[in-house]
């Protein structure tokens, strides 16, 4: 819903002052929440022998979550560029 906001709000500019802060910083704070309950849950289901283990490639799962968002946003700002007909984007919109 977020993603789907932001993205329609940069395409059409219904709402363009610096009260859209707001929503900005919710979006921030579930994003942390979901980052802390990831690992909290990770702590409390898995075993003690495997919890170690289980936190280590939690962080490398998010952090290849991290790398694949970043490489998808280059794309969705191409196609927010191509929309408000603005140069300078790293890559090109695919459709």
């Amino acid at each position: 819903v977020n993603l789907y906001f932001f993205w329609m709000n940069s395409i059409h500019h219904f709402w363009y002052n610096y009260s859209l802060l707001l929503p900005c910083f919710f979006a921030g704070l579930l994003g942390g929440g979901v980052y802390v309950q990831g690992f909290s849950r990770v702590n409390m289901d898995m075993p003690l022998h495997l919890r170690e283990f289980a936190i280590a490639s939690v962080g490398v799962a998010d952090s290849l979550g991290i790398l694949i968002a970043d490489v998808l946003s280059l794309f969705i700002q191409s196609c927010i560029y191509k929309q408000n007909n603005l140069g300078g984007a790293v890559v090109n919109c695919p459709y």
